[in-house]
């Protein structure tokens, strides 16, 4: 058997090719460590089994390209992805491979993925296939044997008219003959053919081809949940309620109607890439012997414990066993859970009470009079704050990103560490609507992808947030949205990670690592605020005065229910003079090194993860707010209250006179 290892990894290249040697004597075992070497010795091989590759190499190269060249010369090749990035949005690239995830692994990892493709024939106890592969029944093509029950066998095979993949189930040849398995058999497919669901893969045909009985049914979106816990993947908290509520609807609807089922298994759970569930129809008819909801239910959370992240998500399923529930109890119990993260912060309150947005009618003189007074004064009164003037403009104007210099040196990190950094340059105030409209704008005519993060998934397409026009109209005419003022200078939101450091990239720019963002909140000595080591309540924008019937007319604290102008006078000041934070809105940052790698979830080893950082306005005010990590779920996530600043190594260009 002929094995190709590439690996990028100068440190253990060696070390992981001595595993596979001393760990599969007998193979011939290739190696390379480019994408470009391996390719061309694929192109000259005799032959070739199983492919061990990275996912996403270093030179933003990807492992896929390799299978791709390798399989079209070798179809039957296995292959075991290795991967140090979270490969969320990747899943059709992976299709059929395994994935082992670089924590580092070890070598008792590394060959077992390896040893679970080598399914041999002379290695199984199970029969050889009634239709091997390529094998023609009607109007379709199999193309792999799936699974096998006690009287028949199920296919992946391909619906040769339409190209469209299915489940194939074959009524084994030797019950033919047998008129009572026959007719259970075609019992069975009305019963399946009765069921509508959207979350429970619908059957397509019964058919009867050259003698033999089979009907076909849809193959469910997404991955297997035993083909997930092959690639060692973990849900949190979040994803595995959504999981959870998904099976228990689909559950709940069909036996809720008197359908029977066997027992659920992990191949019967489906998982696509937005975390939806649903089940393949396992339905059968009514048996004398009634199935216990409630052992079916802690069958169910048993299976799900392989990929429950520790934590949260481990209690999740605790919790729900120690309540005993049957499939109604289950719904409902997770349908609660499901609102009270909906709801979990005042974030998500403030979305479901959008309000609409006053953009029309024309403001009377007296009101553009009274505005120009009142920013005449706030500039008089921003010259003696420390030299935090409000910026010049309105807030129908956007203003630039203004980088503010800090100096290299020792600083206080977190608790007590002592940290030194170069110098760097960091946004003063958080990005605004106006400034990321023109990012918008220039991505009308740029490239396909050309400011986008390599590892961003195939399947965002835009970094347009959401709700864009209608705040974006609202912060041009300087009205309100969700009833508060906003304007052009006010903080941009509902941005993901991928969309803040496209913007970044945009402006020539990154986004600050962690450590760089507290240094320029914090100060050198580690202050407990921007401003000083005592709270002062009027200070920053934070959430202790939001209050959901005070809309349109601010908080009584701070002034501001929600996000709050760059533009505004503020005590929100760090040593070095930059704005906003404690407050106003939380922030991504870039992660551990500035070159954007993202550190380990504290939680979850193996997951890493970009870190929000700061407060926001929704958020009680602490002395821990400057260094509280917040992890996301994921680098997809965009909430009403994040946003982000930028970064640079370098000194900007100076403005022209």
């Amino acid at each position: 058997m002929t094995l190709l290892f590439v690996d990028s990894s100068a440190a253990q290249h060696e070390t992981r090719l001595g595993w596979l040697r001393d760990g599969l004597p007998g193979f011939n075992i290739v190696d390379f460590t480019t994408v470009e070497a391996a390719g061309a010795w694929i192109a000259r091989a005799d032959a070739l089994d199983i492919l061990v590759t990275e996912a996403i190499f270093p030179t933003q190269e990807t492992g896929f390209t390799v299978r791709d060249a390798a399989r079209a010369r070798f179809p039957q090749l296995r292959v075991l992805f290795t991967t140090r990035y979270d490969l969320t949005g990747f899943e059709e690239q992976i299709a059929d491979g395994l994935v082992l995830k670089d924590a580092p692994y070890t070598p008792e990892k590394l060959l077992g993925r390896v040893r679970s493709l080598l399914t041999l024939p002379d290695e199984s106890d199970a029969p050889p296939p009634v239709m091997p592969p390529g094998t023609v029944l009607g109007n379709y093509q199999v193309l792999e044997r799936l699974h096998i029950e006690k009287d028949a066998e199920t296919y992946r095979a391909l619906q040769v008219t339409v190209q469209r993949p299915v489940a194939l189930v074959l009524l084994k040849p030797e019950h033919l003959k047998q008129p009572e398995i026959v007719a259970k058999f075609k019992e069975r497919e009305r019963v399946k053919a009765s069921l509508a669901h959207p979350r429970i893969a619908p059957l397509f045909e019964a058919g009867e081809a050259n003698g033999w009985l089979f009907y076909t049914r849809e193959l469910p979106r997404g991955r297997s949940l035993a083909e997930i816990e092959q690639t060692e993947e973990l849900f949190g908290e979040r994803r595995l309620t959504e999981v959870l509520f998904g099976v228990a609807e689909a559950m709940q609807f069909a036996t809720g109607r008197g359908y029977h089922h066997r027992s659920i298994e992990a191949r019967d759970i489906y998982i696509d890439a937005e975390h939806q569930a649903s089940i393949v129809n396992f339905f059968r008819p009514p048996s004398a012997v009634k199935r216990d909801a409630r052992a079916d239910v802690r069958a169910l959370l048993a299976l799900m414990r392989p990929v429950a992240a520790e934590g949260k998500a481990r209690g999740l399923l605790q919790s729900l066993a120690d309540a005993n529930h049957d499939w109604n109890g289950l719904l409902s119990a997770l349908d609660d859970m499901r609102d009270e993260m909906r709801e979990h912060s005042i974030v998500r309150k403030i979305e479901a009470e959008t309000l609409p947005v006053n953009v029309s009618g024309q403001k009377p003189w007296w009101v553009w009079a009274m505005v120009a007074l009142i920013l005449l004064i706030v500039a008089g009164l921003g010259a003696l704050m420390n030299g935090n003037s409000p910026v010049s403009g309105t807030g129908t104007t956007a203003l630039p990103v203004e980088l503010v210099h800090i100096p290299a040196g020792e600083f206080r990190y977190q608790k007590n560490e002592k940290v030194r950094l170069p110098e760097f340059w960091i946004s003063k105030h958080e990005i605004t609507i106006g400034q990321y409209a023109e990012f918008l704008e220039t991505l009308k005519t740029a490239k396909p992808g050309e400011f986008d993060h390599p590892l961003q998934p195939k399947t965002k397409t835009s970094h347009e947030p959401a709700k864009w026009s209608t705040y974006y109209a609202a912060a041009k005419g300087g009205t309100t949205f969700n009833g508060e003022s906003i304007t052009l200078n006010t903080p941009v939101t509902q941005v993901d990670w991928w969309d803040a450091q496209a913007f970044a990239r945009w402006k020539g720019q990154r986004l600050p690592t962690e450590q760089e963002w507290e240094k320029a909140a914090r100060g050198e000595n580690g202050l407990n605020y921007p401003w000083g080591n005592q709270m002062l309540p009027k200070a920053a924008n934070l959430g202790d005065d939001y209050n959901p019937a005070l809309k349109g007319r601010g908080g009584s604290i701070d002034g501001h229910n929600l996000w709050a102008p760059t533009t505004r006078i503020c005590q929100d000041v760090s040593p070095y003079g930059v704005c906003d934070m404690a407050g106003n809105v939380s922030e991504w940052t870039s992660g551990e090194s500035r070159d954007g790698e993202w550190p380990p979830h504290p939680d979850y080893i193996d997951i890493k993860m970009p870190v929000v950082r700061g407060g926001h306005f929704g958020l009680k005010s602490s002395d821990h707010l400057l260094t509280d990590r917040l992890f996301p779920e994921s680098a997809n996530e965009a909430t009403l209250a994040r946003g982000f600043r930028t970064a640079s190594s370098t000194a900007p260009a100076k403005p022209r006179p």
